[in-house]
């Protein structure tokens, strides 16, 4: 028997086993500021803080001292963009749960938009449902009937294997290319 078949069959085997991504966001409505962070097989690999000013996003690592401008306008969003959805496409959504804290400084608003706020996200997860029915998903609400505050947070947890994200890569690239020359290219 060759072993140096070995070393191509387990490269091949690592292309298709599916990799365990977990992301997190945090968003504080009232500050237009959160926190995302990414974790494969639980262990970190990227964590910034994000504001939101007009039209453009700046991030922030927990341990740089500069912040990077992303403008919302720009062709590197449109990449980004487009290679998101194309990774969720591509991925199997295990887990989705929402939390989130709300209040008006009135009980009654604060209630009656908490329910208005559950309706709306049950009836999306609902939808999501339908399309991936193996997902575990719920919503958490934490009414602050005193307090003004409006705050959301998530957690996602999907597999997706190295073949798909390499294609989710170069097809993004093209995608993009082709819609900012429709577009006049910015």
């Amino acid at each position: 028997m060759n072993y140096y078949l070995f070393i191509p069959f387990v490269l091949i085997l690592l292309l298709f086993i599916p990799v365990r991504v977990e992301g997190r966001v945090s968003f504080n409505v009232l500050d237009r500021s959160g926190a995302f962070g990414v974790f494969v097989y639980g262990i970190k690999v990227e964590y910034e803080q994000f504001w939101i000013e007009n039209k453009k996003i700046i991030t922030k690592k927990a341990d740089d001292l500069e912040s990077h401008i992303l403008n919302i306008e720009s062709k590197s969003f449109l990449y980004l963009k487009t290679l998101a959805l194309q990774v969720v496409d591509k991925s199997r959504l295990k887990e989705f749960f929402v939390f989130y804290n709300l209040g008006v400084k009135d009980a009654f608003k604060s209630a009656m938009l908490g329910g208005y706020i559950n309706v709306f996200l049950l009836t999306f997860m609902t939808s999501i449902k339908n399309i991936k029915p193996t997902a575990s998903m719920g919503v958490y609400d934490t009414i602050s009937y005193n307090d003004k505050v409006c705050q959301f947070a998530t957690r996602v947890l999907m597999t997706i294997s190295l073949l798909d994200v390499v294609y989710s890569l170069l097809r993004s690239v093209i995608l993009t290319k082709k819609i900012s020359s429709k577009t006049g290219g910015q």
